[in-house]
C-alpha cells in the first residue's frame, strides 16, 4: 500500500520564468494597529486574531512567496513578484487610495486569457483554528466586468473549487466574506493551505480591480493545535494511521488517574480532568517481550501463554504480576528465577460457583510443584523466544545474555530446559520429609513427589545423556549434564506413586524434544465435516514421537489410539496417546446472512411498524457511541434490520438504514478528515505489537489488547450485509480492504507479515480467548462463546461474498470449533446425556449443568458485570443472528438452560427479569426451543427496552420465524450439507431446509439425507418436506 508522510512541504508543480527587474511590493514583518499578532506556521495566538494575507500595501510575513499571478498565455505558469512583467493577460501594482493608503490593483488585458493573482507561503499553513471563519477581503472595480471569482490552494492539485462570487464592488469598495465551510466543501484541506488568495475578474479580459484588507477570520483559540506527525496507509479508499491523535486521550478517576484510547501503555497517568475526561502527562508505551525468532515475526497474544510477550517475567510476592500460563495439564507461573511448575489435576476441584486449582501462596517461587532456575542468576528478564500454534519457549536473559530457555507444549506432560549460563536447578519447598521425597532413580531420571496442601505431584527429571542430580533428597537440586538440558515431565498420578510401567513409558520419550506443534486445517466441501490435525516436531521441523495429552474435544471426535494412562484436568479428561500427531472431525453448523422472511409467520403490519419504529428514533439513537465495541454492536442490529426491512418490501427503509452504514463505517475505515486525523473513530496500526487499534477503545482494546475478536467481529459482521446487498462497496478499491484488515487483525493467516497467526483463537484449546496479557493466577479467559461466533460466521459471510474461499474455509473451521467447543467445555453436552463419567467434563461437585467464563485452570459460573443469571446464561446468545445457531443445537438442552436462565425471574419467564437483564434475548433463546411458548411470554409485555444489540422489530421476525421452522438440525453432524450457508429445521416431523444462495448462478445444494435444493442466486430457497 502507498505510505503517505504528512509533512507541511510546498509541493506546487507551476513552472517559474524568469524573474523581472525591481519587485513592486514588499512582505513586512509588521501588521496594522488592532491586529493582535500575525501568524507563524506555528500559529500562537494570544486572542481573536486574524491571520493578514495584505493589508495597508504589504503581504502579510506568513506568505513568504509574496505575489505572483498565472496566466493561460504561458501555459498557466507563473510569473512571480514582478508585477505581471512576464505575464502577458494580466499585471498588478500598487496604488495609493486617498481614503486606504496602498492597495493592490490588478488589471486583465484584452487578450482573452484565463489569468489570476495570487498570494502565497512556501511552506503550507495548518489554518484548522480558522475553520469556523472567512476569507475576508475589501474590492472595487475600476472599469470592465464585476463579476469577481476567488478561490484558496491546498498544494496542487488540491484547491477549494473556483468560487463565483457574481457583481462585486461595481459601485465602490465592498467588504466579501468567504466562508471557510464553503471553501472545505468545495475540496479545500484546510490544514495545508498554500494560498492566501487567489482572484481574477470572472470573464478575464479587459478588467480593472482592487483589493485590499485580506485576512483571515473568525479564529478560534480554542482550537486545539493540529496534529500532524503521523503516516497514513491507504487500504483501498480507506486509510489507517500509525499514531494515536494525542487529542484523542482520554482518562478517568477511580482510586487514580487512568488514561485509555493511547494504545498499549502504562495506565496510569499524571493527572486527569474529570469534568472533561482529558489527561495531562504523557502516556508511557510498553513494548512486548520478544527475542530470537519471536523478534523477527508479528507479535502473538491472547494465547494459554498470553502473558510472555506481554508481560515477560513475574516478581516473586508481587500479586500485581499474577500471570500463570497454562499448557494443561501443567500450569506454570514465568518469573526472574526461573518458573514453578504444578499439575492442574493435582488440585482440581469444585469451588464456589466454578471449579479451578486453587493455587497455594501462589506468589511464591515455589510452594506446592516444583520449580526450575538456575544456579548463578536469580534476577532474570523473560522473553518470548518462539511459538508455534501448540507451543511456546521463554528465554530468560541477564544483561542481555541468554541464560536459559523452556519450551512448554499444550497437552504434553513434557517441559524442555536448557541453559546457557549457570547449571540448571530444581526447586522444592522442602527437603525430603512429609511433603517432598523421590520414587525412582535411574539412568538420567529422578522422580520426585511433592505433597503440599493437599496437592500431590509426581514429576520426572530427565538429564540429556549421563546426567548426575546433586543432593536429591534436599530441597534444591542441581541437574548436571555435558548439554545443560533437562526434562521436567509431569506424571499423570494425583495420588501415591506412579508404576514403574508409567515411569518407562514416559521416560522413554522424555529427550524426544518437540520444538513445535503445527495445528492445520481442512475442510470437506461434501459434507462441510472440517479436519483439525496436530504434528508434533523437532527443531529440523521433522514429526518427532512423543507423549501427547488428548483434551476431550480432540478424543471424543478422533480415532486416534491411545493408552491406558489418563488424568481429570481443567478442561476435562485427558488422554495420553503415544504418536507423533493425531487429526480430529467437526461438524459445520452453517451460517446465514440473516432469518428467511417465510409467509405467513408473522403480521406483516406490525413487523412493518416495528421497523418504522426503529428508523422514526433517527441515527442519534441508531449509534450514540463511539468506542469499538457498542458502536460495533449497534451496527450488527442495523444490519439484521437492514436485511429484514429488504425482505419485506420496504426499499425505502432499507436504503436508508444501508446508506447511514455505509456512511458509519466509512468514517471509521478512513482516518482522515478534512486533511486532519480524525479524533475519533478511526483505526491505527501499531507496528510493535502489530494490531488494529479502534478509536475510542473499550474493555481495556488498546491497553491489553482484549476482545478484538468481538469488537472487530461486528465491524465485519455488518460490513457484510452492505456488501450483500452493493458488492462494489467492499471491492478493492472501496472498503474491501479495510474489512479484511480488521479480519486479519483476529484471525491472521500464518505468513501474514502484519498480523499474528489467529490472534485470539488457540488452535490447541480450540477456542478463543479474550485477553491479551493474561495477567491472572488463573490463566486466560474466555467468556462470550457466541461473539467469538458472530465474528467468525462474519468472516464466513464476507468470504462468500467476495468469493474468497480461503476465507470461507478459515471461518468455517474457526466457526466449527467454537460451536462444538461451546458444547464440549461450557455446556458439558455429554454429562447431560449420561454418556458416562469419562465423558463428563465438569469434576465432582461442580453440579451446574453449565458454566460462563472458561479459565486456563478451570471455569466460572458468572460474568465480569453481573451476578444476575440471566446475563450468566444470557452472555452466550448475544447477538442474536444467524451466525450464533450452534447455541440451539440441542433443544432438549435448552430446556433446561432456559429454565436455569431465567430462575431468577418474579415469574420464572423473560417478562419477569428486571428491565436491564435482556428480556429480548431470553425471548430469542427460548424460541430456540419452545418458540410457542416465547411468543406468549412475548406477547403478555406491552412494552421493554431493547438489549443494546438487538430491535424489538428483529425479535419479533426472529421468534415468529422459529415458531414456523422448530428446531435446529444441522450442526451436530447428523445432517450435513455442502454448502456454508445452508441449514436445516425440524418443526414436529416437518423438515425445513433453508439456503441462501450467495453466487450469481442456480445451485443445487446436497444434503446429507438425500434432499437437493435447487436454490435461486442472490436470495433465500427455503424447501418444507
Amino acid at each position: 500500500m502507498p505510505l503517505l508522510r504528512r509533512s507541511q512541504i510546498n509541493i506546487v508543480q507551476w513552472i517559474a520564468v524568469a524573474l523581472f527587474a525591481a519587485i513592486s511590493l514588499v512582505v513586512l514583518p509588521a501588521y496594522a494597529a488592532g491586529d493582535d499578532v500575525i501568524f507563524d506556521n506555528g500559529f500562537e495566538s494570544p486572542g481573536d486574531s486574524d491571520l493578514i494575507v495584505f493589508f495597508n500595501g504589504a503581504v502579510g510575513p506568513a506568505w513568504d512567496r509574496g505575489i505572483s499571478a498565472f496566466d493561460a498565455a504561458i501555459g498557466n505558469n507563473e510569473c512571480n513578484n514582478d508585477g505581471g512583467a512576464a505575464c502577458p493577460s494580466i499585471s498588478w501594482e500598487l496604488i495609493s487610495d486617498i481614503e486606504r493608503g496602498d492597495v493592490l490593483q490588478i488589471t486583465h488585458t484584452d487578450a482573452g486569457n484565463l489569468a489570476g493573482l495570487f498570494i502565497a507561503a512556501n511552506t503550507p499553513l495548518n489554518v484548522v483554528g480558522f475553520a469556523g471563519g472567512s476569507v475576508s477581503f475589501d474590492v472595487k472595480v475600476i472599469s470592465g466586468d464585476s463579476n469577481i471569482t476567488m478561490k484558496l490552494d491546498c498544494e496542487f492539485p488540491c484547491t477549494s473549487g473556483e468560487q463565483a462570487l457574481g457583481s462585486r464592488g461595481a459601485t465602490g469598495w465592498e467588504t466579501v466574506e468567504v466562508p471557510f465551510a464553503t471553501l472545505i466543501d468545495g475540496g479545500l484541506d484546510i490544514t495545508r493551505v498554500n494560498t492566501g488568495i487567489v482572484i481574477w475578474a470572472s470573464n478575464y479580459t479587459s478588467t480593472v480591480f482592487q483589493i485590499d484588507d485580506v485576512r483571515f477570520t473568525g479564529f478560534d483559540e480554542n482550537e486545539p493545535p493540529p496534529f500532524d506527525d503521523y503516516s497514513i496507509t491507504a487500504y483501498g479508499a480507506g486509510s489507517v494511521s500509525d499514531t494515536i491523535n494525542p487529542a484523542s486521550y482520554r482518562c478517568s478517576v477511580d482510586f487514580g488517574n487512568w488514561i485509555y484510547n493511547a494504545g498499549v501503555v502504562e495506565p496510569a497517568i499524571a493527572a486527569c480532568d474529570e469534568s472533561t475526561g482529558i489527561p495531562t502527562g504523557t502516556p508511557v508505551a510498553l513494548y512486548p517481550q520478544l527475542t530470537g525468532a519471536a523478534a523477527s515475526k508479528p507479535t502473538p497474544t491472547h494465547k494459554w501463554w498470553g502473558s510472555i510477550p506481554f508481560l515477560g517475567e513475574m516478581t516473586i510476592g508481587d500479586p500485581n504480576d499474577a500471570a500463570y500460563i497454562t499448557p494443561d495439564p501443567i500450569i506454570a507461573r514465568v518469573t526472574e528465577r526461573g518458573f514453578r511448575a504444578m499439575g492442574i489435576p493435582s488440585g482440581l476441584g469444585a469451588v464456589g460457583d466454578g471449579f479451578l486449582y486453587q493455587i497455594p501462596d501462589p506468589f511464591n517461587e515455589v510452594f506446592d510443584g516444583i520449580a526450575i532456575g538456575n544456579t548463578n542468576f536469580t534476577n532474570m528478564e523473560a522473553f518470548l523466544k518462539d511459538n508455534s500454534e501448540g507451543s511456546v519457549t521463554v528465554e530468560w536473559q541477564s544483561d542481555g545474555q541468554a541464560v536459559m530457555e523452556a519450551t512448554f507444549v499444550h497437552g504434553s506432560p513434557y517441559v524442555y530446559v536448557k541453559a546457557y549460563q549457570g547449571e540448571l536447578v530444581a526447586r522444592t519447598l522442602r527437603a525430603d520429609g512429609g511433603e517432598k521425597g523421590t520414587f525412582y532413580n535411574q539412568n538420567n531420571s529422578l522422580g520426585v513427589w511433592t505433597n503440599v496442601a493437599g496437592n500431590h505431584n509426581n514429576f520426572l527429571i530427565t538429564g540429556e545423556g549421563e546426567t548426575t542430580f546433586g543432593t536429591p533428597t534436599g530441597n534444591e537440586i542441581t541437574v548436571s549434564n555435558s548439554a545443560n538440558a533437562l526434562t521436567l515431565t509431569y506424571l499423570p498420578v494425583t495420588a501415591g506413586v506412579p508404576t514403574n510401567s508409567l515411569i518407562d513409558l514416559f521416560a522413554a520419550r522424555a529427550r524426544n524434544i518437540v520444538a513445535s506443534v503445527k495445528i492445520a486445517y481442512s475442510v470437506d466441501r461434501s459434507t462441510n465435516t472440517v479436519t483439525v490435525s496436530h504434528e508434533y516436531l523437532d527443531s529440523q521441523k521433522t514429526p518427532v514421537d512423543t507423549i501427547v495429552g488428548m483434551h476431550p474435544l480432540h478424543w471424543k471426535n478422533s480415532e486416534q489410539a491411545t493408552t491406558s494412562y489418563q488424568v481429570r484436568s481443567a478442561r476435562g479428561v485427558i488422554k495420553f496417546s503415544e504418536t507423533s500427531g493425531f487429526e480430529y472431525q467437526l461438524p459445520y453448523v452453517g451460517v446465514l446472512p440473516s432469518m428467511p422472511t417465510l409467509d405467513g409467520s408473522f403480521d406483516q403490519e406490525t413487523l412493518m411498524a416495528l421497523v418504522n419504529e426503529f428508523v422514526a428514533s433517527g441515527p442519534e439513537a441508531w449509534n450514540d457511541s463511539t468506542n469499538t465495541y457498542w458502536a460495533g454492536k449497534n451496527y450488527g442490529k442495523v444490519a439484521e434490520l437492514i436485511a429484514i426491512a429488504d425482505s419485506i418490501g420496504m426499499d425505502t427503509q432499507a436504503t436508508q438504514l444501508l446508506n447511514w452504514l455505509k456512511s458509519e463505517l466509512a468514517d471509521w475505515f478512513t482516518a482522515e478528515t478534512d486533511g486532519n486525523l480524525d479524533i475519533f473513530k478511526y483505526f491505527v496500526y501499531d507496528n510493535d505489537w502489530n494490531t488494529l487499534l479502534g478509536l475510542e477503545e473499550a474493555f481495556a482494546s488498546h491497553q491489553q489488547l482484549n476482545d478484538h475478536h468481538f469488537h472487530y467481529g461486528y465491524f465485519v459482521r455488518a460490513a457484510a450485509e452492505i456488501c450483500r446487498m452493493d458488492i462494489a462497496w467492499c471491492g478493492a478499491d472501496q472498503y474491501g480492504p479495510m474489512i479484511e484488515l480488521l479480519i486479519r487483525d483476529f484471525a491472521g493467516d500464518p505468513d501474514d507479515p502484519m498480523f499474528p497467526h489467529l490472534r485470539n483463537f488457540d488452535p490447541a484449546n480450540g477456542f478463543s480467548w479474550a485477553s491479551g496479557p493474561a495477567n491472572f493466577v488463573r490463566g486466560n479467559n474466555n467468556e462470550s462463546t457466541s461473539e467469538a461466533a458472530n465474528a467468525y460466521g462474519a468472516i464466513v459471510l464476507y468470504g462468500l461474498i467476495t468469493g474468497q474461499e480461503d476465507l470461507v474455509e478459515k471461518g468455517m473451521y474457526l466457526h466449527a470449533s467454537t460451536a462444538a467447543a461451546y458444547w464440549e467445555y461450557w455446556n458439558n453436552i455429554d454429562a447431560f446425556n449420561n454418556v458416562g463419567a469419562e465423558a463428563d467434563n465438569f469434576p465432582p461437585g461442580y453440579e451446574r449443568i453449565t458454566t460462563s467464563i472458561i479459565w486456563g485452570d478451570g471455569s466460572a459460573f458468572s460474568t465480569f458485570f453481573s451476578g444476575a443469571f440471566a446475563h450468566i446464561l444470557g452472555i452466550q446468545g448475544l447477538p442474536s443472528n444467524p451466525l450464533i445457531m450452534h447455541v440451539g443445537q440441542y433443544a432438549d438442552y435448552m430446556v433446561d438452560y432456559v429454565a436455569l436462565g431465567l430462575s431468577e425471574s418474579a415469574n420464572g419467564k423473560p417478562s419477569g427479569l428486571p428491565e436491564d437483564q435482556w428480556m429480548d434475548l431470553w425471548w430469542n433463546l427460548w424460541s430456540m426451543t419452545d418458540a410457542d411458548a416465547a411468543i406468549a411470554d412475548y406477547e403478555s409485555v406491552s412494552d421493554y427496552a431493547p438489549e443494546e444489540g438487538e430491535t424489538k422489530a428483529h425479535t419479533y421476525h426472529w421468534i415468529f420465524t422459529l415458531q414456523k421452522l422448530g428446531h435446529l438440525l444441522t450442526g451436530t453432524g447428523t445432517l450435513t450439507a455442502d454448502y456454508p450457508a445452508a441449514l436445516a429445521f425440524d418443526n414436529d416431523g416437518v423438515t425445513s431446509y433453508i439456503v441462501y444462495n450467495f453466487s450469481e448462478q442456480p445451485l443445487a445444494v446436497s444434503f446429507s439425507d438425500g434432499k437437493v435444493v435447487n436454490s435461486a442466486p442472490g436470495d433465500f430457497t427455503v424447501v418444507t418436506d
